[in-house]
């Protein structure tokens, strides 16, 4: 059986029937709403699913992808094609809690301060399949999960909110996260109620490190945001553009990564060096507005007015699978003239950012970088160019 899902399921999954065409395959397919999608024939179901909320349709797939794996055989072999989105699209949720509360619960993480790591932790104790709770119900004989890793360190647990990996993490922990960034009065009493039953002890935990049902899987990473930052240093190289990796591990704030940029930019003209920085990684931002935008054109937004006037520097931002928080852009793109021409538009970048309208303060300026829906996803990447003011 092959069962895809996630923001690059659909080519994933095109490229395993490819590889298998001369053995029997059946599967699921579970993919994004939003953009075309190759036609699979009748050996694979295929679901359209909501990200990064879910949906009435990511419900629908949780249950048939529960009901083909309790159907499944001893002497089969699962093969799960796994990348970014994947939480989202398979909410599953657990005991008693309603769509609508899962719904409501994510959108309270994902609008925090709250890392991946932290929103992960709490998705996992409250789904059916996540944590390696669908190894639990799987009886195949063996289990072999293809990753693309979104997640900054490729921490396995985070990639789907890790479908076919132990958890160590727990229900006391999932309640923390919540106290932490203080949605825990707030969240939905069921889901309260069903991590306060599970810290009890009423309702079974994850499964652990060691449990001997997961002896017969095999996860594999076959690419991740460092694939993406060097894939990007070859073409710049092609183009004889020289380049450097920073890191493909970053995790901060999206306004602390603009500081970044913009501090690295400053540096560079004060050795009077040209140099060309990548990095990679996911940055986090506390929603208090109610415009458009994401994390990514909100990180280069906060470095618009400290690059203001530094010529020949260039920084952007992109999310590689396209999609910027709830805009319809990737990214943004901003130079050391930005401030300037916002500023005769009658734009202040600290307003925008003030109401998370990222998006509309690049449109207006023509400086969105819109790419649409790439089919995959391994985090984002952040790009400094400064250049010697005599180039």
């Amino acid at each position: 059986m092959l069962l895809a899902v996630g923001k690059a399921s659909a080519p994933m999954m095109k490229a395993a029937i490819d590889v298998l065409k001369d053995f029997p395959v059946y599967g699921v397919l579970v993919a994004p709403k939003g953009g075309e999608l190759a036609a699979f024939d009748e050996r694979i179901e295929v679901f359209r699913t909501g990200h990064p909320i879910p949906d009435r349709d990511g419900l629908g797939a949780s249950q048939r992808v529960i009901a083909v794996l309790n159907k499944m055989h001893e002497d089969e072999l699962l093969i799960c094609l796994i990348s970014g989105g994947a939480s989202a699209m398979l909410p599953a949720p657990s005991g008693s809690i309603s769509l609508t509360e899962k719904k409501k619960v994510t959108e309270q993480l994902v609008k925090s301060r709250a890392t991946i790591h932290e929103i992960n932790t709490v998705r996992r104790h409250l789904s059916d399949l996540k944590g390696g709770r669908l190894v639990e119900r799987c009886p195949a004989a063996a289990i072999l999960s293809f990753m693309i890793s979104d997640v900054p360190g490729d921490y396995l647990l985070d990639i789907g909110s890790g479908l076919t990996v132990e958890d160590p993490t727990s229900y006391r922990d999932a309640i923390e996260v919540l106290k932490m960034h203080g949605l825990w009065i707030e969240a939905p009493q069921q889901v309260k109620q069903h991590l306060a039953r599970g810290l009890r002890g009423e309702v079974p935990d994850t499964p652990k490190p060691g449990n001997p049902a997961f002896q017969k899987v095999h996860n594999i990473i076959i690419a991740n945001n460092r694939t993406a930052c060097t894939a990007a240093a070859n073409a710049l190289k092609a183009s004889r553009v020289p380049s450097v990796i920073l890191t493909s591990l970053a995790e901060m704030e999206a306004s602390t990564m603009g500081k970044l940029l913009a501090s690295t930019a400053i540096e560079c003209k004060q050795v009077a060096r040209s140099r060309l920085v990548i990095l990679g990684g996911e940055t986090t931002v506390q929603v208090k507005g109610d415009g458009l935008g994401g994390r990514n054109q909100e990180t280069i937004l906060s470095a618009v007015e400290q690059i203001a006037n530094l010529k020949g520097t260039v920084v952007a931002a992109l999310g590689t699978d396209g999609i910027d928080g709830n805009s319809p852009a990737a990214g943004a793109i901003a130079d050391g003239n930005t401030a300037q021409r916002a500023n005769r538009k009658h734009m202040n970048p600290r307003n925008f950012l003030a109401r998370n309208d990222s998006y509309r303060f690049f449109k207006q300026l023509s400086d969105s970088l819109v790419t649409g829906r790439t089919g995959t996803n391994v985090a984002d990447l952040y790009l400094m160019l400064s250049l010697e003011s005599n180039n």
